[in-house]
């Protein structure tokens, strides 16, 4: 027998279609984008620094006031999509738009490192900004691809996840690439080069890192005749050089004593910045030029440490003679040091905006009821009377509010 044929419409599908993975993986990088765009944002309110020249990607020429407005526009437009990418079309639009808008500036940086720097460097200056371009290409094509009814459903959280902590943990990588190879700039008339200390060997002579940097050192002091050489100890572990061994080694690379500095003190370079070459008072001076000498996977991090000291880096990669004892362990380091130095703005403003908000709740609590009142009920009765002249000060000032005459001059009756 043939099955009877049901006079009923078919059931619709009553589960949510699953959407393609490169979808989960076009929300995981604008989450991954919102976060670098927020520590950007961070990094500006509580250090002053500028997101014209910003260390995620140069916003020239606009001026401060719109490069601030882009940021902060960019973010809650990434951060709408990656929980809802069903947008309405408007706001599609909107957040198609921004998203171009930000990969016209990384293009343009992309076709200027391809200019200024030669061919054996060049893959290595162009890998923050086309991976940046790359992570930007990605979202819009998210963004676009959402509109449509066949690409909507349920995504994977675990691959946004994954693909947010991709985004945000490669960005520190590309970044210590790109700045490795930075050219100096033509103008450069720095007073000052600065060059962070590296440990003793295990036999307590000098290590060939420190050697490889003041022999570099040395080359761009004669360059500039005016500089100073600053070796400084920084914020590192274990056994430095003392000074007597510095005073020693810069003697034998000929450098003159006038013109050596040694700061053995734990301090921040921003702090140690700030000591030896002071921030302009003018906002609208150009910012005095600081010479950093370091390894190459150290630049980044110097950088983003001078500017928060409202100066203008200049770095120049150490001339190594030999690969280095566990570098890609000092390079695994150095990229999470940098990780945590470009969050620390964004943690260190939630904290005080948790205990400014405190602070406004605390001041709103109502007082201890035990805690006398100020003003006194005139239902209450007066005091006894004084005895003595002390006394009687005392009283007058106790019962002074209840002896106030009323508007036609008759004083307030006291309670029976």
């Amino acid at each position: 027998m043939k099955p009877r044929r049901s006079l009923l419409p078919p059931m619709p599908q009553l589960r949510t279609p699953r959407a393609p993975g490169w979808i989960a993986v076009s929300r995981g990088a604008a989450a991954g984008l919102a976060v670098l765009l927020t520590c950007s944002l961070a990094e500006q309110r509580q250090w002053g620094t500028s997101l014209v020249d910003g260390w995620l990607f140069s916003l020239a020429p606009l001026p401060a006031a719109a490069a601030v407005a882009l940021t902060a526009f960019a973010v809650p437009l990434l951060l709408l999509f990656t929980v809802c990418p069903g947008q309405p079309a408007p706001l599609r639009t909107i957040c198609f738009l921004t998203i171009l808008t930000c990969c016209g500036f990384c293009g343009r940086e992309v076709w200027q490192a391809s200019e200024q720097t030669s061919e054996q460097i060049r893959s290595a200056a162009l890998a923050r900004p086309l991976g940046l371009l790359l992570i930007l290409a990605v979202t819009g094509l998210g963004v676009v691809g959402s509109g449509s009814p066949a690409f909507r459903g349920r995504s994977s959280w675990f691959a946004i996840l994954m693909a947010t902590v991709l985004t945000a943990g490669s960005f520190p990588l590309l970044s210590i690439q790109s700045d490795a190879v930075r050219p100096i700039p033509a103008d450069c008339r720095t007073r000052l080069i600065v060059v962070p200390l590296c440990p003793n060997s295990s036999s307590g002579e000098l290590s060939e890192a420190l050697s490889d940097r003041l022999q570099t050192a040395v080359s761009e002091l004669r360059r500039h005749p005016g500089a100073r050489l600053l070796l400084c100890r920084l914020q590192q572990s274990g056994e430095l050089p003392e000074k007597s061994q510095l005073r020693a080694a810069a003697e034998l690379q000929g450098i003159p004593e006038d013109r050596l500095l040694i700061d053995a003190q734990p301090l921040p370079l921003p702090v140690l910045l700030q000591q030896y070459s002071p921030r302009t008072a003018k906002p609208d001076t150009t910012p005095a030029q600081v010479l950093l000498v370091s390894h190459w996977y150290e630049l980044s991090r110097l950088r983003l440490l001078t500017r928060r000291g409202g100066l203008q880096p200049v770095t120049v990669a150490a001339r190594q003679q030999h690969a280095l004892f566990r570098q890609n362990q000092l390079i695994a380091q150095e990229a999470l040091l940098l990780l945590r130095d470009l969050t620390m703005p964004a943690i260190e403003f939630a904290k005080q905006s948790r205990v400014a908000s405190e602070t406004r709740l605390g001041d709103d609590l109502p007082e201890n009821p035990a805690t006398p009142a100020a003003a006194a009920d005139p239902a209450e009765p007066l005091g006894e009377s004084p005895v003595d002249e002390a006394d009687a000060e005392a009283w007058l000032n106790e019962n002074l509010d209840r002896l106030q005459p009323d508007g036609d001059g008759a004083a307030k009756p006291a309670p029976q």
